[in-house]
């Protein structure tokens, strides 16, 4: 009995030395992964501290972020029909842009955006857009919990200087429909030095609605020499894709650095859902706080952000979205802080070349309407025009032109890499066979 028990005993410590070896060895391969992958980002030239990424502070007297934010309290504290007059008019202005309103609630909006006070909110919009320096005092302590409100605020008060624009316009307020439309191209480089993905992708919203605004302003008025050197050159400031690499970084420090860096108690409320059993949570968690995949994981989250910082300055490829995608389905298998903090990068390159496309298609159309002051028509071909402008980012070579009679039809091919006739769409993961579009038919020249 007490050699069968020694045999016992001894098993079991072979056992558990055994698997002490292989948990052992686990760490230090999971270990090795982490260290190459801080390597790479460091040989890369990355930042590897979230100092190194967040704005730096800003005196009050420079910071345009003091009034925005002041604009959109001032309309919060208004009454409307749903919410505050900000969220009510700036969903009934999106709504506005989707398809157009009946005669009673265009009458609503119109009216609504004729009140004093929107004209002061305005007033200090054009105000902090003379500021040299916007930065919102985000708590970047707080990784993934970090409140962003202001962005919602943000978008909508572009939204209703838009609106403003297209009114002035309607009113025959020549002047003071372009000088609405230069503040809100303006303003849509508030959140340039954002370290967000979901910051620079509201940016991109409203740089698409500042362009929106320039091109539906151009059918109704015809801008004098000095607008359109005006537009041109604020334009000429957003076709860059390096808020978005910074925000990239950005995301990886802010939100998955501090994340992987929490307590475990914290951990656990982070990956903890609402509707799942306290026995799942319980089982998720011991599984992610395991240190082999702990580790695994980290590196995997590390490693697909540097290489989305370096595909974000590759030229576009169609495919490469959908690999990128497949590859984080498999990593996402095998790691599960990596699904739960990795935002959706494999289509964001796409939404941010889609905002390209559209600044040069608006630029090349101002040159366009430019090029017909001077010479009294439009071009045949966009030869003419300086060719760094016009350069189509999905493509690689010029943007797609035809002269339409008065008009022309100047376009991007878009994602989908085809010339689909001009044919204006939104994306969808049904639709891809549209074009990013300028169809001018607007005044004739003067």
């Amino acid at each position: 009995m007490r050699r069968r028990t020694v045999r016992i005993l001894t098993g079991v410590v072979i056992v558990v030395v055994i698997l002490g070896i292989a948990y052992a060895v686990a760490v230090a391969i999971s270990a090795a992964k982490l260290r190459r992958a801080y390597a790479a980002l460091e040989k890369a030239g990355r930042p590897t501290q979230v100092a190194q990424v967040i704005p730096p502070n800003v005196p009050d007297a420079n910071n345009a972020a003091l009034l925005y934010q002041s604009a959109a309290l001032l309309l919060k504290a208004q009454p409307a029909p749903e919410k505050d007059l900000l969220a009510y008019l700036g969903n009934l202005v999106g709504r506005s842009s989707d398809k157009p309103l009946d005669p009673e609630e265009q009458a609503e909006l119109e009216s609504l955006l004729r009140q004093d006070v929107i004209a002061q909110a305005l007033s200090m919009l054009t105000q902090g857009t003379q500021r040299p320096s916007c930065r919102f005092d985000n708590d970047y302590s707080a990784g993934i919990s970090m409140p962003l409100s202001h962005l919602a605020e943000q978008r909508a008060l572009a939204r209703i200087l838009g609106a403003k624009a297209l009114l002035h316009a309607k009113d025959g307020q020549a002047e003071e429909a372009w000088d609405a439309a230069l503040i809100q191209l303006k303003f849509a480089d508030a959140l340039r030095t954002e370290p967000t993905i979901v910051s620079q992708l509201v940016r991109v919203a409203q740089i698409d609605l500042a362009c929106t605004t320039i091109q539906r302003l151009c059918e109704m008025l015809v801008p004098s020499e000095q607008r359109l050197r005006d537009l041109q050159e604020l334009l000429g400031g957003y076709d860059d894709i390096t808020p978005l690499i910074v925000a990239t970084d950005g995301e990886r420090l802010v939100f998955g650095e501090q994340t992987f860096r929490l307590p475990g108690k914290e951990l656990r409320d982070t990956l903890d859902e609402d509707d799942m059993p306290d026995i799942i949570s319980r089982l998720l968690f011991l599984r992610v706080s395991f240190k082999p995949l702990f580790l695994a994981d980290h590196a995997a989250y590390l490693r697909l952000m540097q290489d989305c910082t370096s595909r974000f300055r590759e030229p576009y490829d169609p495919n490469e979205a959908g690999a990128f995608d497949g590859e984080l389905f498999e990593t996402h298998k095998r790691h599960v802080l990596t699904r739960t903090l990795l935002p959706a990068l494999g289509r964001v390159k796409e939404v941010y070349l889609r905002r390209i496309a559209q600044v040069r298609v608006t630029r090349a159309g101002l040159v366009l309407l430019q090029y017909r002051a001077t010479h009294g028509g439009f071009p045949e071909t966009l030869g003419a025009l300086d060719p760094d402008g016009v350069r189509d980012p999905f493509s690689q070579v010029s943007l797609l032109y035809r002269r339409q009679g008065a008009g022309f039809d100047l376009y991007s091919i878009g994602p989908d890499q085809k010339d689909n006739g001009g044919l204006a769409g939104q994306p969808t993961r049904q639709r891809t066979d549209y074009d990013i579009v300028w169809r001018y038919r607007g005044r004739p020249a003067p």
